[in-house]
């Protein structure tokens, strides 16, 4: 399934340098887990000295919250409902993703 994920951006020049959508191919059954951590691991998320966490949400729920890889000690993304939670049973017609800098 495509799933459209679309990120904050963290600072003005990460506005007009990097893209803010990308579209990810995932199996029809993934999980949040699975979105998640493909999303960590493409580098698409763009993170800050000031902009260390990003909330993932799914239909304006919030998921997960991923942390930025630059941070000692490295943390694993925290999950806000079960990580093996389906994609499909959240996500409504159009999948829509976007992780945020705040809780807003």
């Amino acid at each position: 399934m495509k799933i459209e994920v679309r990120r904050q951006a963290c600072c003005a020049q990460d506005d007009q340098m990097g893209p803010l959508t990308q579209t990810f191919e995932m199996p029809d059954r993934c999980s949040i887990e699975d979105l998640v951590k493909a999303v960590a691991a493409s580098r698409f998320l763009q993170f800050s000295s000031t902009h260390t966490a990003l909330h993932c949400r799914i239909a304006g729920n919030e998921v997960a919250v991923v942390f930025s890889p630059h941070e000692v000690p490295a943390r694993e993304p925290l999950f806000v409902v079960a990580p093996d939670t389906a994609v499909q049973s959240i996500a409504t017609v159009d999948r829509k993703v976007e992780f945020v800098f705040d809780r807003a």
